[in-house]
C-alpha cells in the first residue's frame, strides 16, 4: 500500500491510528473530500463492518458513506505520509510500538489525543521533529459498529510547543483539513491552549461520568456548578506549577461554554455506557500525578480520582 517517498514532505496518504468516533470522522472527512488515501486502523465489531459494509458518518452537516481500506494491523501500510492518532490515552504505548514499522523518511504523527502526556511519550519515541501537537472540538460518537455520528464542532487545533513558530509541515496539515472542509487552526501558544481544553476535560468529562449525567445537568444545582469552579482552581494552581498561566477569561471559557451544551454526552461518559476502560487517569489522574509532584493539594480531584477509579474497576458489574 506504500506510496514513493518524496523529497519534499506532502501528504499522499494519511493512516487514522484509531478509527473510532473522533479519528474516523477527521478520516472520513478527508477520504470524501481529497485526493489522499485513507487506511483506517480499527478493530472488533467496528472494524468488522468497515469491511463489511463501509463506514458511513451521520451528520447535520451531511451525511455520506464510504468504502474504506481498513485493518488491525499498521503494517499493512508499508509507510505512511501522515498518521492521525487518536487511540485512548491507555493505548498509547501499544500504539507506538504499533506504529514504528511504518514510521520512516518524512513521516509525520498527529496527535489529537486527550490529556497533556501523550505529545511527550510520542516525542520520546519520534523525535520533536515528527510529531505535532494538537487537539480538537468534536462531538461525535460511534452508536453502531461502522457507523459515526456527527453531532456538534469539528475543529482541529495545532501548534509549535518549542517556539510558536509555524512550519511547512503545520502549514500542509491545515491546508489537508482545509480543503478537507475541517476547520483548521494554528495556535501561537498550543501548550496554554491544550490547558484549557485538558481543564474542560478534567471538569466535564470526569463530573458527567461520574455522576452519569450529560454536560447541561451539572448547572441544575449550585453544588454541581460549585464543583465544577472548585475543580477549575485546583488545575490553575497546577498549571501554574508546570508554567502554564490558565486566567478567569480561560475560566468563563470552559464553564460558561459548557452552559450552552445541551443534551450532550462527553466521551468518557459515552464510555462508562458501553462498558469500556475509562481513560480518567489521562485527566484526574495526570492532576493529582502532578500535584504531587509539586506539592500542591488538589481534594477535589483526590475525591474524583478515588471514585472514577471505583467505577472503572466495576464497570461490567454496573451494565
Amino acid at each position: 500500500m506504500g506510496k514513493k517517498r518524496m523529497s519534499k514532505w506532502t501528504i499522499n496518504n494519511l493512516v487514522v491510528m484509531g478509527a473510532g468516533a473522533v479519528g474516523g470522522y477527521f478520516g472520513a472527512m478527508v477520504d470524501r473530500h481529497t485526493s489522499t488515501q485513507v487506511y483506517y486502523i480499527a478493530r472488533g465489531a467496528h472494524l468488522e463492518a468497515m469491511l463489511l459494509h463501509g463506514l458511513r458518518v451521520n451528520s447535520e452537516r451531511e451525511s455520506f458513506k464510504l468504502q474504506v481500506t481498513a485493518s488491525d494491523d499498521p503494517r499493512s501500510v508499508e509507510a505512511a505520509d501522515m498518521i492521525l492518532l487518536g487511540v485512548k490515552s491507555y493505548d498509547t504505548p501499544q500504539a507506538i510500538a504499533q506504529l514504528k514499522p511504518i514510521v520512516e523518511g518524512q513521516t509525520q504523527i498527529l496527535t489529537l489525543q486527550n490529556g497533556i502526556e501523550n505529545y511527550r511519550k510520542l516525542v520520546d519515541a519520534f523525535g520533536p521533529d515528527r510529531v505535532i501537537q494538537g487537539f480538537c472540538r468534536i462531538g461525535a460518537s460511534v452508536p453502531a459498529p461502522g457507523t459515526i455520528a456527527h453531532s456538534t464542532m469539528g475543529t482541529i487545533t495545532i501548534g509549535n510547543p518549542v517556539n510558536g513558530m509555524i512550519q511547512d509541515r503545520h502549514k500542509k496539515v491545515r491546508e489537508l483539513f482545509d480543503s478537507a472542509g475541517i476547520q483548521c487552526r494554528f495556535s501561537e501558544d498550543i501548550e496554554h491552549d491544550i490547558w484549557v481544553k485538558f481543564a474542560w476535560n478534567c471538569i466535564f468529562n470526569m463530573l458527567t461520568t461520574v455522576a452519569f449525567v450529560k454536560v447541561d445537568d451539572l448547572f441544575e444545582t449550585e453544588e454541581a456548578e460549585s464543583l465544577c469552579y472548585k475543580l477549575f482552581d485546583e488545575i490553575k494552581r497546577v498549571a501554574r506549577a508546570e508554567e502554564v498561566e490558565l486566567t478567569d477569561d480561560d475560566r468563563d471559557q470552559i464553564i460558561d461554554g459548557a452552559r450552552e451544551l445541551t443534551d450532550f454526552k462527553t466521551s468518557t461518559y459515552q464510555d462508562r455506557e458501553k462498558g469500556k476502560t475509562l481513560e480518567f487517569e489521562a485527566f484526574t489522574g495526570a492532576v493529582t500525578r502532578l500535584a504531587q509532584q509539586h506539592d500542591i493539594e488538589v481534594p477535589h480531584h483526590d475525591t474524583l480520582y478515588a471514585l472514577l477509579k471505583l467505577i472503572d474497576q466495576n464497570r461490567n458489574e454496573n451494565l
